[in-house]
This record gives C-alpha cells, structure tokens and sequence, in this order.
C-alpha cells in the first residue's frame, strides 16, 4: 500500500510508513518498491535495517545491499525486472541513490508497478527531485520520509520513544539532561540510552536524573573517536592502554561494554560483518561476565578488543 509522499512528515509519519512495510507477513505482502527520504541520516539507517530485519524474518533469500555507485541503468534494470528459478523472491536495498542524477529516467523505464519482479528499497536523498517523486508516486511506492525532528518538543518524544524500545524508563528530567548532554543528535542519544540500558539492566524502578548525572556522557566524543581509530587499525596494544585509562579515571566496565557494542554495530553498518558480529558477542559475554563475576575488569575489556582485532 502506498503512503503519502509529502515532503515534510512528522516522526511519527515516518513510524506509520514503515510500520507499513515491516508488518508484511508473506513475501507477497512486501511492497515491490520503498523509498527512504529525508534529513536524518540515522532514520535513513535506522530504517534500512528494520526493512532487512523483518524480510529476513520471512525466511526467504537474503537481502542483498547495493551501493548506488555501482549501478547503471542496465544494472538496475536487472534488479527489478529479472526473477530467477531458484530465488523467486528477492529484496535489494539501493544505498546512498541520493547521487544518482539519472535516477527519475532509471524508474520511467518501469512502465507499470507490476512489472517489478523482485523488491527494491532506495535509500534515496534529503528531497526528492521533481522527476523522482512524480515516478515514485507513479509506481505507487511506499516512501518513508525519515526527517529530523523539528524542535525541541517532538526531539523529546523521538528520544523517549527510542528509549522505551531499548527498556529504559527515564523521568522528565532525566530525558532533559540526557538531550543535553549528547545535544540534539539522535544517533548519540541512542548511543547513550544503550549505555544506560547496559548499566541500569538490573533497575526496574524509573530513573531520575539524579540516577543518570554520574554516568551520562561521561566519555567525550573525541574519546571514543580516537578509541574507534585504534579499533580499526587493529593498534591492540594502545587500545589496551586507553581501555584501562578509562578505567583508571572511574569510567564504568559496563558503558564501556556499550561504546565497543557500538563500534561492532558500526562495523556491521559499514559491511565488515565478520569483525561486526565478533564484537558484539564478545560484548555480550563480556556483559555477562562483568555482572556475574569478579574477574577484574580490564581483563574483561581487553578481551572484547583481542576478539575484535582477531577476526
């Protein structure tokens, strides 16, 4: 079913329309073709990943991700209108299309939207260009509109709601101090709800900013950037010394945990699925361990950067 494609949703637009793609139960109920609109970039991501989530949950052939630098017309072409005897069913997930000055010609080619065979998501750019939407409304496509929440009310329902996803039940003040400190970014805000989440697991009363003023935002940006760097340069031993740094200076085993998790996501994001998905179980173990053990803590810590660098 198409949606609007009006050009300035709200959030909770941008929830309604992808909860119109990944409430399909079949792959019959996917829709043919999804594009991904709008000025955030962690929205554009955030949606990507639950459109693959929930297709692969159909159990059908994977979902394929394309870079759009790597398509011309002919290539796409071969997407949509292609359906092979042994995948019958398949979902490519076009990313960064925003480049694609061709783009409105490339969909003009579909003459109908029954003529795509296979499940196409374009991660497309901030606005669509005149030619573009007129193809895509054409089409009848399913376009989710990931804009960044305007002001500071509506910033605060995203942050809430990101927050009571990850089970992290936060007063009003406390949801103030945690936009203050990450600023209006939601990609940091959800980093650091993670974190809260890891610290707080065991809490089931709701935090108060008294609660979170201890912990929240505790490593700098540049902190953890600099971190990152020695990660991917696989520099274990300085990662070594700057995670027991950490600790020395009375940062938390636990976040730190999350900042790791979070550069394993990262990873994933950016195709090395195999470094990806080793850090996250080393964190999860190391989660584990932390909360159930009295093994010091660095050693814990410096594990989850040997496995890390390992694979």
């Amino acid at each position: 079913m198409a949606v609007k494609t009006s050009q300035t949703q709200s959030y909770q637009d941008f929830v309604h329309a992808l909860k119109s793609v990944v409430g399909a139960k079949t792959p019959a109920e996917f829709p043919r073709l999804v594009v991904i609109t709008g000025s955030s970039n962690f929205l554009h991501m955030k949606a990507c990943h639950a459109v693959k989530a929930s297709w692969e949950t159909l159990e059908v052939v994977e979902a394929q991700s394309i870079e759009a630098s790597d398509l011309d017309p002919s290539k796409f072409m071969s997407l949509w209108s292609q359906v092979s005897l042994f995948e019958p069913e398949a979902l490519y997930i076009i990313r960064r299309s925003g480049g694609i000055k061709g783009l409105g010609s490339w969909l003009a080619a579909i003459k109908t939207p029954e003529a795509i065979k296979s499940h196409i998501v374009i991660d497309c750019a901030d606005k669509l260009p005149a030619d573009v939407l007129k193809q895509v409304t054409r089409l009848k496509a399913v376009v989710i509109h990931g804009a960044e929440p305007t002001g500071m009310v509506e910033f605060q329902k995203v942050a809430h709601s990101l927050a009571r996803r990850a089970g992290v039940d936060l007063d009003d003040d406390a949801l103030r101090l945690l936009i203050e400190s990450m600023g209006m970014d939601l990609g940091k805000v959800e980093n650091e709800i993670v974190n809260l989440s890891l610290r707080f697991a065991d809490r089931k009363e709701r935090l108060t900013r008294a609660d979170i003023a201890g912990s929240i935002g505790s490593l700098r940006e540049d902190d953890v950037f600099e971190l990152f760097s020695l990660l991917r340069d696989k520099r274990q031993s300085k990662a070594h010394l700057m995670s027991g740094n950490f600790l020395a200076r009375g940062e938390s085993a636990i976040a730190l945990t999350g900042i790791f998790a979070r550069y394993a996501r990262e990873q994933i994001e950016r195709g090395n699925l195999k470094r990806g998905l080793a850090g996250l179980k080393a964190c999860a173990d190391a989660d584990r361990t932390l909360k159930s053990s009295r093994i010091d803590e660095a050693i814990v810590l410096s594990g989850i950067i040997d496995r890390i660098s390992e694979a």
